[in-house]
């Protein structure tokens, strides 16, 4: 092997200077956001949820970000018990499937016409609580996973308001997202035993016609895990639920904004798998720092390196908008004995990587204690969060994704990138007080993203949820 190596190291000598290096991908660069201008009109509102006691549930209003309270003139919408919401393409139309309670029998699908505020109710019959929607791309179709012990795929023809057709799912349905031509869906389910919890078999990927949800391509995962995982693989029973017994995986999963491909960077290894639908093809890279030419040779004879998982990883990432980086954090979760004998739980958050899509070389790594994290919509900034505890507060660190390098840190806020009707951003976050004894008392603010200068900041018993776009 070495004689081997240093043969083609010779070649390559031979042929650097005639053979130049193809071009690096440039990192996507937006223009700083500027101030946005608030009016007090629908245009420049929040569409936001909270929940209300009673048969109305969830609601929701229009919030006006200058002063942090409904938008007057606007009846807010009961939702019931209700999925997270959906926008159109074209974010006129907010899509929200509503149980009459918490049985998550007869679903209504409510399409709600932002501009006029009018909602369309289809008497759908749904059943099971909803694990993924998606509008197609020219709008004419939703896509609707959800089931309990059965699952089911829904898809809704949205002009005429009907079923057009509808599939059963042998395991849950995680990510869902149509193809650029909005004729075929892209789908992802990780492979769950319902009897004890595991996971025995790798995740799954689907492409299926969108009209009659007939399956055109399916491939397994091998080497991605999903789920939960005995240590000792002897072990079947439901100890598997006590602490030290399993660990729990969970990927960072992402569709490309430009192409109809899937991103998986694996939880218990340093791996990235891109499952590319139209060529029907899956690949999956080891990653490592992005090297020359020369060091790629002569880490031919390399192993796969893999992470120290104890019980468990999380991770999360975010896409570049021209598609070209992944953005990754995480933690891992290992249990442990205190001096009283008593299991505790202790975390460590994974840093910040960035990946090339292309090849999946890290082209950059970052220390930080933030466990998740949002991307601003014209992908200049990355919003790295922490959750804190009873004693600290939530922060945020802003990292400018141009230059690499953090240039905020903002304590007491928990930033969530939101998007006004017009289309532009704000900040918003949403915590519990560390001072709530008695009852929980939720502390929101709102800030411009250009400044970081707060426009609404207030205390209240309804926690708000902000829709990401």
């Amino acid at each position: 092997m070495r004689l081997l190596t240093g043969f083609l190291i010779f070649l390559l000598i031979l042929t650097a200077c005639a053979t130049p290096a193809p071009a690096t991908p440039t990192e996507f660069t937006a223009p700083t956001p500027e101030a946005v201008t608030l009016d007090g009109t629908l245009e420049n509102s929040l569409i936001v949820s909270t929940w209300r006691d009673g048969p109305k549930g969830n609601v929701l209003f229009p919030l006006d970000p200058a002063s942090g309270t409904a938008l007057s003139g606007y009846e807010p919408i009961a939702l019931g018990y209700s999925s997270l919401p959906v926008f159109s393409p074209d974010r006129q139309t907010v899509a929200i499937v509503s149980f009459p309670d918490e049985n998550t029998y007869n679903g209504d699908l409510l399409l709600i016409d932002l501009p006029t505020w009018k909602v369309r109710r289809l008497a759908l019959e749904l059943r099971g609580w909803v694990s993924g929607m998606a509008f197609s791309p020219n709008g004419q179709q939703l896509a609707i996973a959800h089931g309990d012990y059965h699952h089911k795929l829904t898809m809704v023809n949205i002009a005429q308001g009907v079923i057009m057709a509808q599939e059963e799912s042998d395991t849950f349905i995680s990510r869902l997202k149509f193809t650029q031509s909005s004729e075929t869906l892209m789908l992802y389910k990780p492979s769950v035993n319902f009897t004890n919890g595991l996971s025995p078999d790798p995740p799954q990927v689907f492409l299926l016609d969108a009209q009659k949800l007939n399956t055109l391509w399916s491939a397994e995962l091998e080497g991605v895990r999903d789920g939960m995982f005995p240590k000792d693989e002897t072990i079947t029973q439901p100890e598997l639920y006590e602490p030290g017994n399993a660990s729990y995986f969970t990927p960072a999963l992402t569709f490309a904004p430009d192409r109809d491909t899937l991103y998986i960077v694996h939880a218990d290894s340093e791996q990235l798998t891109t499952v590319d639908f139209r060529t029907q093809k899956v690949k999956t890279v080891n990653i490592q720092p992005k090297l020359s030419w020369f060091e790629q040779l002569l880490s031919l004879d390399a192993g796969v390196a893999h992470a120290k998982i104890a019980d468990g990883t999380m991770k999360q990432t975010v896409i570049s908008p021209d598609g070209q980086f992944l953005y990754v954090t995480g933690v891992s979760y290992a249990s442990y004995k205190d001096q009283e004998g008593v299991w505790q739980v202790g975390q460590t958050p994974l840093g910040l990587e960035i990946l090339q899509t292309s090849d999946g070389s890290r082209v950059e790594r970052m220390e930080t204690d933030a466990t998740e994290l949002s991307l601003s919509p014209d992908g200049r900034f990355l919003y790295l969060r922490h959750w804190g505890d009873e004693i600290t507060l939530p922060w945020t660190e802003i990292f400018d994704t141009s230059s690499r390098k953090l240039i905020e840190r903002k304590e007491a806020f928990y930033a969530t990138p939101v998007l006004l009707m017009s289309g532009r951003f704000l900040l918003a976050s949403t915590y519990v007080s560390p001072e709530s004894k008695y009852a929980e008392q939720y502390h929101m603010s709102i800030l411009q993203p250009s400044d970081l200068s707060v426009l609404a900041d207030w205390v209240g018993p309804d926690f708000v949820y902000w829709p990401t776009p």
